[in-house]
């Protein structure tokens, strides 16, 4: 019975990479297919990765006390990454909200 699981797990750890590889290549071949129109989808990539390491840079590593450090068993560089996570969700949101602010008040204007 355990060779049985052992089997299955090796089948769906095959299937997953399989499924994983399957999904980049074909986005792939589908934004190489349609550079113009994936220029876009480009500019927003990016875009996320230049605000992730603007918020990489402006975190401190020092949001989490020493106590929390000591029980979780995290590190000075997971403690970067948490405080970089919060800074990028903050700072989408804010650009999320502006976004909704002002096309609510373009809209009337446009008409």
């Amino acid at each position: 019975m355990d060779t049985l699981i052992n089997i299955g797990m090796f089948l769906v750890y095959a299937l997953l990479i399989l499924a994983i590889l399957a999904t980049v290549g074909f986005s792939i071949y589908q934004f190489a297919g349609n550079f113009k129109q994936s220029k876009t989808t480009l500019y927003g990539i990016v875009g996320l990765i230049v605000i992730f390491i603007i918020s990489y840079l402006l975190s401190s590593g020092s949001d989490i006390s020493e106590a929390v450090f000591e029980k979780v068993g995290a590190n000075y560089g997971s403690s970067k990454l948490i405080g970089s996570g919060l800074i990028l969700f903050y700072i989408l949101f804010g650009i999320t909200l502006l976004t909704l602010i002002v096309t609510e008040i373009a809209r009337p204007l446009k008409k």
